[in-house]
């Protein structure tokens, strides 16, 4: 493999000749393995996960700006919709199979596709597991998607900051808050509402951080029936009468 610096995208790109550009590179990190060559081995497998990065880094932000489309030129009550129809059409195909794990597979599940989003401050997929007598805590530090999106945009990396847009009204779908970035409340309805309503509590509960340079967490209960009332009251929904209240542990 051929990985030289690239004036025109300013990082590392692969200039291979035009008939072996065109194959994979985890393939040729492959051979570099059988060949007992490590070192050649690592050097293609970051590669690999950085042309990963690059295009989940695009479609989150296509995402984002698509939310912000639709919010801004239809409104954020045609964004709920659009989520209802688009994450409904797949939820409980998903979904229903993961809700009827036990909670550590329910949690290898949803480190799985946290990894995906190449979490850690090297994007590397890390996610910093913290476990309690009630809960799992993820730490997302960074969050490979909206996380990093947002802080490009807080730090002025972007050109075009106005179409990753924020919600301009408190809404349901995003913890009952203003200034949420529309791409992370699709969070609020995969991890808290969509459960609610299909599963009668959070799958997962979205701890949203205003700071994009600080982490974001998501907490897994072991028993639903912990998952404290304020975490179903904040998404517009009533809590049941067993669950027990933030409110009291203080």
């Amino acid at each position: 493999m051929k990985l030289s610096k690239s004036d025109i995208i300013n990082r590392d790109l692969r200039q291979d000749p035009p008939l072996e550009v065109g194959k994979s590179s985890l393939a040729l990190a492959y051979e570099a393995m059988q060949k007992g060559d490590l070192e050649e081995a690592k050097r293609i497998t970051e590669y690999a996960r950085l042309e990963w990065e690059v295009v989940h880094d695009m479609f989150t932000n296509w995402a984002w700006s698509f939310f912000t489309y639709i919010a801004d030129n239809f409104g954020e009550d045609e964004l709920e919709k659009a989520y209802r129809s688009i994450l409904g059409s797949y939820y409980k195909d998903r979904y229903d199979k993961v809700m009827s794990q036990d909670v550590e597979t329910q949690l290898q599940l949803t480190i799985e596709g946290l990894r995906g989003h190449l979490m850690g401050p090297d994007r590397q997929g890390d996610i910093e597991v913290i476990e309690d007598e009630e809960k799992y805590t993820l730490v997302l530090d960074s969050c490979g998607s909206g996380g990093v999106a947002r802080q490009r945009v807080d730090r002025g990396e972007v050109k075009t900051p106005e179409v990753f847009g924020c919600t301009k009204k408190e809404q349901p779908w995003s913890w009952g808050k203003k200034d949420i970035s529309y791409y992370c409340t699709h969070c609020t309805m995969v991890n808290e509402i969509l459960s609610i309503e299909n599963y009668g509590h959070p799958m997962r509960v979205t701890e949203y951080n205003p700071d994009s340079e600080a982490p974001c967490k998501w907490l897994v209960y072991k028993d639903p029936k912990k998952v404290p009332a304020e975490y179903y009251e904040r998404v517009g929904k009533e809590a049941p009468d067993h669950a027990p209240r933030l409110s009291d542990k203080k």
